[in-house]
């Protein structure tokens, strides 16, 4: 310890052996010859003190929110925007477009498509993942199809913010009416052509078999004169035999094709495609009641809170590119170190940090980095540490400022303590202390820390309260 403490204290004890041992003896000698209240107006002491001593590395720091991350915008026009320092979670509205709000949920990936009924897709289930974590009832939790179920989750994630749903908008209003008009149209259709496929399975109305009876009864009695006239050499030229019995078999046969099964194949074919058409239509304007959402509705975020950094866009331009960047919420303290402080700063070490209005708070290192080179730039990044504060209630009020961080590397407890230059290092090795009477006291220097020595008495009496010379 004593090797350990001399290339401590070297440079101290220098003028404490000037002024110390040595001095003390001539300045004892020359007492006699000087007067005596002149030379105890030059004697400066200190009282050895009972107490602790801590030996600390001291380094500044800077508090900081950690890296900003960016965030694109979806495209519109941008009606409404956060200021900076705005602290969101996710649910919350980060800006607007034309009027309509841009959401925060939680996610991995951005949404890069409009997510409409039955898209399926890794960006549905992460939808469907972030609003079962704000609370809301998606349906099936493992399906990466967008349903019913998830945009009912989506108009009332609207509805927490304090928006309408996205099927209010025109846009989807005027969607909505096609799809409802397609249905009354399909409806007409199917209406129809049910009407002819009844109309083919009812078969040939009572007047119109009435009417193919008489038709056959009357070419009968056609062919009956004929045959009669071709008989009779006196008869008037009339309807020949042959032309009477054809027109008999073409009535003849009109008769028989009414009384025969009617073939509704093609009736049928036409109400089945009907019938599809209005489940079709149907579902569509389904479909177009349901809330469906855009890269302009909704900003995914890998974290559940952030703070806002910076806005940079202005009101009235597109909402492309990076419009705002933000950082974590949580407070800590970032320190460059050079070599040796990287070796002192080791993970899971409890610090103090020292805010700028003199308030102390307890810190943790949380992670060393030792310096890398930028592979860009060449330039050489110096070593960092960073220090986490869990009382973020008193550093958020200082902000982003510099603070000193200490680490205590050694303590000693309920020890006698002298300031550094009171020791008198003496010629034959080792340390002492003197007295006002001029007694010099062997002491084993300890701990030095802030200018002042933890000391044991190695011969000699010395007790708490004594005074000793200082240099």
């Amino acid at each position: 310890m004593k090797k350990q403490v001399k290339g401590i204290i070297a440079a101290v004890v220098t003028v404490a052996v000037l002024g110390g041992a040595a001095g003390a003896a001539i300045w004892w000698g020359k007492r006699s010859d000087d007067q005596g209240t002149k030379a105890e107006a030059k004697v400066r002491t200190a009282v050895v003190e009972r107490t602790s001593l801590a030996a600390s590395l001291q380094i500044n720091g800077t508090l900081v929110y950690g890296d900003p991350h960016s965030l694109a915008g979806g495209g519109g026009v941008v009606t409404k925007l956060p200021e900076a320092g705005a602290i969101l979670d996710v649910g919350d509205v980060l800006m607007e477009t034309e009027g309509n709000p841009v959401i925060l949920i939680h996610g991995a990936i951005p949404l890069w498509r409009d997510l409409t009924p039955g898209v399926s897709g890794i960006d549905v289930t992460m939808l469907r993942g972030a609003l079962t974590e704000l609370g809301y009832d998606v349906g099936d939790p493992e399906s990466q199809t967008y349903d019913a179920a998830l945009a009912a989750a989506v108009d009332q994630l609207y509805e927490a913010a304090g928006y309408p749903a996205p099927k209010t908008r025109p846009a989807a209003q005027a969607a909505l009416k096609a799809a409802n008009d397609a249905v009354t149209a399909a409806e007409t259709n199917l209406t129809e052509a049910q009407a002819a496929l009844t109309a083919a399975k009812a078969g040939p109305s009572s007047a119109e078999l009435t009417a193919a009876q008489n038709a056959v009864s009357q070419a009968q009695r056609d062919l009956d004169a004929a045959i009669a006239a071709q008989q009779n050499p006196d008869a008037e030229p009339g309807l020949s035999v042959a032309a009477a019995q054809e027109a008999l078999n073409l009535a003849q046969a009109q008769l028989t094709d009414l009384n025969k099964p009617r073939d509704t194949t093609a009736e049928q074919a036409v109400v089945t495609q009907a019938t599809e058409a209005l489940d079709k239509a149907k579902a569509d304007a389904a479909d177009a009641a349901l809330s469906t959402v855009s890269p302009k509705d909704l900003l995914a975020i890998p974290t559940q809170t952030l703070r806002v950094d910076n806005v940079q866009t202005t009101l009235g331009v597109i909402a492309e590119g990076e419009v705002i960047t933000y950082t974590d919420t949580t407070l800590y303290a970032r320190a460059d170190l050079t070599d040796s402080q990287r070796v002192a700063m080791i993970t899971g070490t409890e610090v103090e940090v020292e805010l700028p209005d003199g308030t102390i708070v307890p810190g943790v290192v949380a992670e060393v980095e030792s310096a890398t080179q930028d592979p860009m730039t060449w330039e050489i990044i110096p070593a960092h540490a960073r220090i986490d504060i869990a009382d973020q209630a008193t550093v958020a009020a200082a902000g982003r400022s510099g603070v000193t961080i200490r680490l205590v590397q050694a303590e000693a407890d309920d020890t006698l303590v002298v300031p550094v230059t009171a020791l008198v290092a003496l010629s034959e090795g080792g340390y002492a202390v003197q007295k006002t009477d001029g007694t010099l006291v062997g002491v084993d220097v300890g701990l030095v820390a802030d200018t002042r020595a933890q000391i044991t008495p190695t011969y000699g009496e010395l007790n708490e309260g004594d005074e000793v010379v200082v240099a």
